[in-house]
């Protein structure tokens, strides 16, 4: 029983021993806490991107519903007509599309091109197709030959072969018009060939963004 006093104590001291433990443990976790870097501070979701702005880029319409252009101050004759600069230099252009359509008064043919650079152009009636460098006859639907020369073309990759305008087009709702052939492209120029009922008085100029060359021939419906 003398012994109890003694166990007591014991026991009294180690329960302040643990207190002690306990507190210093719960303070090194609150030191450690200060020390440390912040969090990284809450986010909201991102906001919503704009849709992007379509191009303004004018794209080629239609043959038959392309507008004129009041500028061109073209008029219509039988005689050979160029571009001011022909027979102009070498360029970056491509042929990439032919389109035939009817107006009241004339049907057009325009010539679409890829590149950045502006053509020039050299248009007259013929006795027959010819192509240059070769000098293959074409025969091209039509009684009269009008030939298109345009300038300020490369030589396509490989890869762009696929999309270059070439050979025979028919000329879909046209009267006057019978067929448009491209020849294709000869030391930085493009040849064309269209094919007519007749030979008719024509006009020719150049219109942007995109590059095009158009061929008006005149005829007596309007």
């Amino acid at each position: 029983m003398r012994r109890a006093p003694q166990v007591i104590l014991a026991a009294t001291a180690a329960l302040v021993t643990l207190a002690a433990c306990s507190s210093g443990g719960q303070q090194a976790t609150r030191t450690a806490g200060t020390t440390s870097p912040s969090a990284a501070p809450e986010t909201s979701a991102p906001a919503e991107t704009p849709s992007a702005t379509p191009s303004e880029t004018p794209q080629p319409a239609d043959a038959a519903d392309e507008a004129d252009d009041p500028g061109s101050g073209a008029p219509f004759g039988t005689e050979p007509q160029s571009s001011a600069d022909w027979p102009g230099s070498s360029g970056d252009l491509l042929p990439v599309g032919v389109r035939v359509g009817a107006h009241d008064g004339y049907e057009r043919v325009v010539f679409d091109l890829e590149g950045a650079d502006t053509p020039g152009w050299r248009v007259e009636y013929v006795d027959s197709a010819i192509t240059e460098g070769k000098g293959d006859e074409i025969d091209v639907d039509g009684d009269a030959v009008l030939q298109v020369v345009l300038t300020g073309f490369r030589y396509p990759e490989s890869s762009e072969t696929g999309k270059l305008a070439r050979g025979a087009y028919a000329a879909k709702g046209a009267e006057a018009i019978d067929e448009v052939y491209v020849a294709g492209i000869f030391e930085g120029q493009n040849q064309a060939f269209i094919g007519l009922d007749e030979q008719v008085p024509f006009r020719v100029f150049h219109l942007a963004n995109p590059a095009r060359v158009v061929v008006d021939v005149q005829t007596g419906r309007g």
